[in-house]
């Protein structure tokens, strides 16, 4: 009996260590297509009653260490994308005291409905760079079921890791115009939450 008991516990166990799929809560269950590469729902988070994020990635690439990235974040809010924006350049240039690569730029729409910010951070240990991330941000604010207004924030990310951050630092600026790009004509997804 005690042997059929420890059996049931270790079945147990490895069921549960099995990563359970993503709950999809925001209507956009993917693939999503970005600039040529199709991401995959990989995570998702609902910490706060008013926020939600999904993260999507590429095959064969996992949500602790990827070379690309595209998350969603939605906020039930009506925060302006000026007062978001405004927090996200407060948060970057605090940043900037304690990482040497940290940079931004905002780009406002002609229309004045959305921004774009875009920033270089890294990451490391003993005055030794270990990661730097490209960040694309696409603020705009959206309204959704029952005249509710949110904060749509679509991000696009990509990384590098140890000796192959020179080459990625070298590559950025075309990278980062071509990225800019894709992120103004891409086509934002139609949030619906599943209440």
């Amino acid at each position: 009996m005690k042997k059929i008991l420890c059996l049931a516990a270790v079945l147990l166990m490895s069921f549960s260590t099995i990563n359970e799929e993503p709950v999809e809560r925001i209507g956009v269950k993917g693939p999503i297509e970005f600039n040529k590469t199709k991401f995959s729902l990989a995570w998702t988070a609902h910490p706060k009653d008013n926020y939600y994020a999904q993260e999507y990635l590429p095959k064969n690439e996992t949500v602790e260490h990827f070379n690309q990235l595209l998350t969603i974040h939605v906020f039930v809010t009506d925060l302006s994308v000026d007062d978001a924006i405004s927090q996200k350049v407060s948060e970057l240039n605090k940043r900037k005291e304690t990482d040497k690569v940290s940079n931004f730029s905002v780009i406002k729409s002609p229309d004045g409905k959305e921004s774009i910010l875009d920033c270089l951070l890294s990451s490391g240990k003993n005055d030794k760079i270990d990661i730097v991330e490209f960040i694309v941000y696409r603020y705009k604010q959206i309204e959704l079921k029952n005249n509710k207004k949110a904060l749509l924030i679509y991000a696009y990310s990509k990384r590098s890791y140890d000796d192959k951050i020179t080459s990625f630092l070298k590559n950025l600026k075309n990278d980062r115009t071509d990225l800019l790009n894709v992120m103004t004509s891409q086509e934002l997804p139609k949030i619906t939450i599943k209440e």
